[in-house]
């Protein structure tokens, strides 16, 4: 459950069957039902499992956010459980193109997600490192998709309909997220060799020896006392405003591209410094982003009704929560 524990934000169902059943509270164990429904039910398990990708896995069950916790992610799984049940009951089956449709838009989605945050990567270079930071490989992803996401996304699509914001919407939506959301700011790609305070000297020698045509890599690796880019050849990679202290800002982005300056003084030391690329603020027009937009507006707006139409699925299934499970309003 670990793609739905990352994107939840919906839920589900319609009544079918017989009278749920009571929670069972002498099963210590992960099997252990601690809240059931008209057909179906949600185990310590199961939460467990939610709660660790949600990061809060490691809480001891007597700490006052651990409580928090399950008060606030319980409501959410019960009702993906009870729209996988209801995707059991109406025969919703998910093929294996279904799946690949979903990880190709999957991939889509990350890479535009990195490119908007400055990242040069390419939708699959993008959807690979998203895998290694979630610690997850794509069988499992598939496995998610297949049993949790898409039947809540079918589950949903049939409850809540296919409205689609209006291209006004859009516009507007634009207009007032162009800053935040889709605009880059400006860059400097530099390296630099840090010398420390007391080598003020050492720091004006290796100046020299670039401005005689010193190859600035080598001279880095010899002498940096930043252990973190010396072996790179002092490559910071590219830095926005406000990344670094002010010193090293207004000298790198006072430079013109390829030039070197310095020594610089800030708190670490003395730098000297290389701008190799500069990237304007950049940017991406409504074309390039129409197609996120849309895709949000419409979840946004079909969440809204799917969630209304779930709180009303969970009474008619006559939700039941084993003792010291319950939400707020029903402890």
């Amino acid at each position: 459950m670990l793609y739905v524990a990352l994107l939840v934000g919906v839920t589900t169902l319609v009544l079918v069957g017989c009278d749920a059943a009571e929670p069972v509270a002498n099963v210590d164990s992960q099997a252990r039902k601690i809240v059931t429904f008209e057909g179906g039910s949600v185990t310590q398990g199961e939460l467990d499992e939610f709660l660790e990708q949600s990061g809060f896995g490691n809480l001891p069950e007597d700490d006052p956010q651990y409580k928090a916790a399950v008060q606030q992610a319980l409501p959410q799984l019960v009702g993906i459980e009870i729209a996988k049940a209801y995707a059991r009951e109406h025969n919703i089956t998910i093929s294996d193109k279904e799946v690949d449709q979903e990880i190709a838009k999957i991939k889509e989605q990350i890479g535009d997600q990195a490119r908007s945050s400055g990242q040069d990567l390419s939708n699959q270079e993008a959807y690979e490192q998203a895998l290694k930071q979630n610690n997850l490989t794509e069988d499992q992803l598939r496995e998610d998709i297949r049993e949790d996401l898409l039947p809540l996304q079918k589950v949903q699509e049939r409850v809540a309909g296919d409205a689609e914001p209006s291209d006004e919407e859009i516009q507007n939506y634009y207009e007032q997220n162009k800053e935040a959301q889709f605009t880059t700011p400006a860059q400097r790609c530099v390296r630099h060799i840090l010398f420390n305070k007391d080598q003020k000297h050492k720091a004006k020698e290796v100046e020299h020896q670039l401005e005689d045509g010193g190859d600035f890599a080598k001279l880095a690796k010899e002498n940096s006392q930043d252990p973190g880019s010396a072996a790179n050849g002092g490559d910071l990679g590219c830095l926005g405003r406000g990344e670094t202290v002010a010193e090293f800002e207004q000298a790198a982005f006072g430079a013109k591209q390829g030039e070197i300056v310095g020594p610089v003084k800030t708190e670490f030391g003395y730098h000297i410094i290389e701008v190799t690329d500069i990237k304007p603020e950049q940017t991406r027009s409504l074309q390039e982003v129409r197609s996120q937009i849309k895709s949000q507006l419409s979840t946004d707006e079909q969440s809204t009704v799917f969630n209304k139409w779930v709180e009303e699925q969970k009474k008619k299934r006559d939700v039941k929560y084993l003792k010291g499970y319950e939400p707020p309003d029903q402890g």
